[in-house]
């Protein structure tokens, strides 16, 4: 009899998370499709190739690092979630894909460029970088269709804080994105977190993982730190000098952010690892590096900043996440705040010291002082455009399509067909 039960409430369940599905289907084909025409109608009508000369097959070797890192690093490192797994993975792809179409055009247009190359390629990857961290805050709560919504929001409000606000009016040095994606993408993604509201359905319980959904999520976090070098240097490939410092820094300091990792969470937990921590904090170093990773720093002051930035992301899972939850009902569902967050804000920070130690760079817009003041100045307006920006575009995705009550949150059946 308790069997006969069980599977009938299941089935009731699942009828009635195929009718949800179906009740957004229209609304969600009608963002894909509409997108998909009008990119279309702009890319025939404004843009061309760009010239041949500037291409390189290592632009391309970048550009097929990037997606490796967007759509298995990212996409697998959110398969933590038991019951989400196609989601994790099968959303990224659709999100990714979304948010570059719309950055191709608003960031060309934005940079007075009307040729798709190479660079606006690796760019438009960028956009897409930023678009998951902030779905890391949202994975499993948000609907595909508000996601969807999200993807086009961000990548409009992305290209206007880099290409107005940091590289234009502010012109800081963050060459790796530390402050431009990293920053952005997370504190847009809490504040789309804080305007969803505190999780209260009872579906809650199914924000949890299990010892192969922990494996597959190392899966991603292994890739991720494979490829975040070419990450951080894609933009130098053409200065030898630049390229070197990019990549010695950066994977010192995703060394140093797994020494400071595995260090720390057992510390915390009587002597065993956390697979959250591990998942996650290892890749911190990456995060922060990126605003200085061109300067001459030194092999050693980039594995410090990668130590203080473990550090700090381990702390933030142990402590931060609990308490934004109960004091703010702010629900983070991958701990963006603590891997990006805190480590992009720790990154741009030490950038206002840290530009002295090659203050006479080619690169660096501004003098002595300055430059400071303006590594502060874009750390300050990115956090406040990402704030602002992440809570209206949640806000008005929920006015246009609600955040339905009715579904099961964490649950893949609810999207997609036979699915047990």
């Amino acid at each position: 009899m308790n069997y006969i039960a069980n599977e009938g409430t299941r089935l009731l369940e699942k009828g009635s998370n195929s009718n949800i599905a179906a009740s957004m289907s229209g609304s969600l084909g009608t963002v894909i499709g509409v997108l998909q025409v009008a990119a279309l109608a702009v890319i025939i009508r404004l843009f061309s190739y760009d010239d041949v000369n500037a291409f390189t097959t290592e632009k391309y070797i970048i550009f097929r690092d990037i997606m490796v890192m967007l759509l298995l690093g990212f996409g697998f490192l959110m398969t933590f979630l038991d019951k989400y797994g196609l989601g994790a993975v099968g959303l990224t792809m659709l999100f990714t894909v979304l948010n570059m179409e719309c950055n191709l055009i608003v960031e060309n247009v934005l940079s007075g460029s009307t040729q798709i190359s190479m660079d606006s390629m690796i760019n438009a990857e960028f956009s897409a970088a930023a678009l998951l961290i902030s779905f890391g805050a949202l994975i499993g709560r948000a609907t595909p269709i508000q996601m969807c919504f999200i993807s086009i929001l961000e990548a409009i409000f992305y290209a206007i804080n880099k290409v107005i606000i940091v590289n234009g009016l502010i012109k800081a040095e963050d060459v790796g994105g530390t402050i431009t994606i990293h920053m952005f993408g997370a504190y847009f993604g809490l504040a789309c977190a804080a305007a969803l509201g505190p999780q209260q359905k009872e579906s809650a319980c199914k924000n949890t993982s299990s010892r192969v959904s922990d494996v597959f999520a190392l899966v991603g976090t292994t890739l991720l730190w494979v490829y975040w070098p070419s990450f951080v240097s894609a933009t130098e490939t053409d200065v030898p000098e630049n390229e070197m410092h990019c990549l010695i820094n950066t994977i010192m300091a995703l060394i140093g952010s797994t020494g400071a990792t595995f260090f720390l969470t057992q510390q915390l937990n009587g002597g065993k690892f956390d697979a959250v921590h591990v998942q996650n904090s290892t890749l911190a170093g990456g995060v922060a590096i990126g605003a200085t990773a061109r300067l001459a720093l030194g092999p050693g002051v980039a594995f410090l900043i990668g130590l203080l930035a473990g550090l700090v992301s381990v702390l933030g899972y142990f402590y931060s996440s609990p308490f934004l939850e109960e004091k703010f009902g702010i629900y983070d569902t991958c701990g963006v705040g603590n891997l990006h967050g805190y480590p992009s804000v720790l990154g741009g920070l030490l950038s206002i010291l840290l530009v002295y130690v090659d203050i006479d760079a080619d690169f660096l817009f501004h003098g002595a002082g300055v430059q400071s003041l303006m590594q502060l100045l874009a750390v300050v307006a990115t956090l406040v455009m990402g704030v602002v920006t992440g809570y209206l575009s949640t806000k008005v995705t929920n006015m246009i399509f609600r955040y339905s009550d009715e579904h099961e949150d964490y649950e893949d059946s609810v999207w997609w067909i036979d699915v047990d």
